[in-house]
């Protein structure tokens, strides 16, 4: 049965190669993200923790992303030595009476090594001593201000967030280790878990201070929790296969059995730490493939003794009850209870479990082992979990594009050259990771700066210069199509027409089945559109790098200052934010908004539209004409920026003379977003 199971767990995704794909893009996701921070000039470093970089989750378990931002600017010091110039310094401050791994934080001055006598922040306060104290609830106050518009807030302990899918936590880094948490170095221990090499990893990762206190505690807004987030992620990247396995098993196991009677009171934590410590006291060899419902016993016997003692230890920082303020002594009797019946009954209890049909999987006479089986569960997972990327390199380009808007041009192009510096550099001497990041990123900044300056030419009736022509070229590598469709723009509004129509010709090539079309602009229909399965064969048997690179197609954006290198019709798109109704609905991930912005295929087509009709080649103009008018009425309607796609294809309609149609759409573009919609004033241009 042990085999039988292992089987089935490999079939729904949690074997080797699924496991570092999760993680690999992840772990690009966050730097990435944290990438994007230090092109804005944020000082922040972006953490994924958790089941998602850990590739401890499934398709049925359905984890949230968890993110862990930590501000650089910011230092937590045990030591008056620890001191930094220029960091916004606190000191760490406990006593007999704090809670293990929590302390208080006392703001310092940022010019000297002295306390400050009088709050920074509202929420700071002033205790008997006269110490300024940070509270922890002005990293509550931040989030919420800024992302008060996608609705409630949802607390799961000092993570917050607006989603079931994305947890985040703001932290403070510590200046050294804290004492409690060289208890995972010192302890004495067989020594084949963790591996030595795990620990000197975990040894120069820093910790963090999060916003949580003790619930018990009438201080507990003042408090702040030591956390070990990245050397957890460590740990758990030294689990063999096996034991990924006993651990998922086992989260399938709390969320089937254990969640229903007590909720999130026994966490995934709780049973991670379970894994962890079994993995520690058992020998190596127990851990094999036949064994794997022993194994998985053993751990909740680690789990049920823990619960009988009234004490969970905390894997990485000595002291800590990982019970405390969790669960009471009524509700560790009922834990006690339903486990010791998981345990005795617990081939029982894998046959009961639904999620990814596990149990169903294992029956003798249905059991599903096919490969075909399997195969079609990585292309969904690779489907769930690659959209970020492309999503995140969009949301990049589109804030710097956003962050040039209110600059004059020499200052847009001298902060595109800084970025690109910027990003050579980590090529140069960053991680594996960063120059993969770096090189997602810069070919768009070569589109960007090669339309900017083109933009230039175009205004002062100057010739597109070679160098500009080669800057095009070195964008060309961004992704499938879309630096390939802004120069055909270029070249069209250059009066380049017959070079743009072979581009264009090129670019329809590039088209199939193949092809993935992402966009990820907050505020209209986040997709990806794939036309089939092969997109993600690719994917999984390719270089995830090249695969971003070579077959996927991101929404073409224009910024106000490569505005010349866009069609007139399309550079109204910038001003879609006409009245003050329209800026009230705009929020922090709005920015596009100020742009160009339009998916890659009807943009396509509008430029060969307009293309061939300045060519004079009706038939081809008639053409490229049915397919945008195939692509916005296709059945089941299309994603993305689905207002652009519209107007575009009004305005082929108006220069068809056929303004009813144009009116028409138009007025459905309207129904669809009411508001920040250029429609609204096309319309009342045709009206006159």
């Amino acid at each position: 049965m042990s085999r039988y199971l292992s089987q089935a767990l490999d079939d729904i995704g949690v074997f080797p190669d699924m496991t570092d794909l999760r993680r690999h893009i992840h772990l690009l996701y966050e730097t990435l993200t944290t990438m994007e921070c230090k092109l804005r000039g944020l000082n922040e470093t972006v953490y994924i923790v958790g089941s998602q970089s850990e590739g401890t989750t499934t398709i049925g378990i359905d984890s949230d992303t968890d993110h862990l931002l930590i501000l650089n600017d910011a230092l937590v010091v045990f030591d008056w030595a620890e001191w930094e110039k220029g960091k916004h310094n606190m000191l760490a401050i406990r006593d007999n009476t704090t809670p293990p791994q929590l302390c208080y934080l006392q703001r310092l001055r940022r010019d000297l090594p002295l306390k400050i006598d009088q709050p920074v922040e509202p929420t700071d306060e002033v205790d008997e001593e006269g110490r300024v104290l940070v509270s922890n609830k002005w990293m509550e106050d931040q989030l919420w201000e800024r992302f008060k518009h996608l609705g409630p807030m949802i607390s799961h302990g000092p993570s917050k967030s607006f989603s079931d899918k994305v947890d985040a936590v703001f932290a403070f880094p510590c200046a050294s280790m804290p004492e409690e948490c060289s208890f995972l170095f010192r302890r004495p221990r067989p020594g084949h878990y963790p591996k030595l090499e795990t620990l000197e990893r975990a040894r120069c990762c820093p910790t963090f201070l999060v916003p949580q206190g003790h619930p018990f505690s009438e201080h507990k807004h003042l408090q702040w929790r030591i956390s070990t987030s990245l050397w957890e992620r460590f740990l758990v990247f030294d689990f063999t296969a096996v034991q990924q396995h006993v651990y998922v098993l086992l989260k399938m196991i709390r969320i089937s059995f254990i969640k229903p009677i007590v909720g999130d009171k026994l966490s995934t934590f709780h049973m991670k730490t379970a894994v962890m410590y079994t993995i520690e006291s058992c020998q190596p060899d127990i851990w094999h493939r036949e064994n794997i419902i022993v194994c998985a016993v053993n751990c909740l016997n680690t789990l049920l003794r823990w619960i009988r003692m009234g004490k969970c230890p905390h894997f990485t920082t000595s002291g800590v009850n990982l019970f405390d303020g969790k669960l009471d002594r009524r509700q560790l009797h009922t834990l006690k209870e339903v486990i010791t019946q998981i345990k005795t009954h617990i081939m029982w209890c894998i046959y009961q479990i639904k999620m990814d049909m596990l149990g169903l999987r294992l029956m003798p006479d249905i059991r599903i082992l096919d490969d075909s089986r399997r195969h079609n569960n990585q292309l969904w997972i690779l489907r769930e979990i690659l959209f970020q990327i492309p999503a995140q390199v969009s949301l990049i380009v589109s804030e710097l594009l956003s962050a040039s808007r209110w600059q004059n041009i020499y200052e847009a192009v001298h902060g595109i050259i800084g970025h690109l510096r910027l990003l050579y550099t980590t090529q140069d001497t960053g991680s594996s990771l960063e120059h993969e990041a770096a090189s997602l990123h810069l070919p768009h900044l070569y589109g960007f700066l090669a339309s900017t300056l083109a933009s230039c030419c175009i205004t002062l009736q100057l010739p597109i210069t070679e160098f500009v022509i080669n800057l095009y070229k070195l964008s060309f590598s961004s992704d499938r199509m879309s630096t390939k469709l802004k120069y055909a723009s270029m070249l069209y509004c250059s009066g380049q027409c017959a070079a743009a129509a072979e581009v264009l010709t090129h670019c329809e090539s590039l088209l199939g089945p193949a092809v993935a079309h992402y966009c990820g602009c907050i505020g209209r229909q986040w997709h990806v559109k794939l036309q089939s399965d092969a997109y993600l064969e690719n994917g999984l048997d390719g270089n995830i790098t090249d695969l971003l690179k070579s077959h996927s197609t991101v929404c073409v954006m224009f910024s106000i200052h490569d505005r010349c290198c866009v069609p007139e019709h399309l550079q109204c798109e910038m001003f879609r934010t006409m009245t003050h109704e329209d800026q009230q609905l705009r929020h922090e991930e709005s920015k596009w908004m100020d742009q160009v912005v339009i998916d890659c295929v009807p943009f396509l087509h509008y430029l060969q539209y307009l293309v061939y009709r300045q060519l004079d080649q009706p038939a081809s103009k008639m053409a490229a004409l049915q397919k945008l008018e195939d692509y916005v009425g296709q059945p089941g309607g299309i994603a993305g920026h689905v207002d652009t796609a519209g107007h575009v294809l009004a305005h082929c309609w108006e220069l068809e003379n056929q303004h009813d149609e144009a009116y028409d759409l138009y007025q459905q573009s309207v129904l669809n977003y009411p508001r920040n919609n250029i429609a609204n004033w096309h319309l009342v241009r045709l009206l006159q």
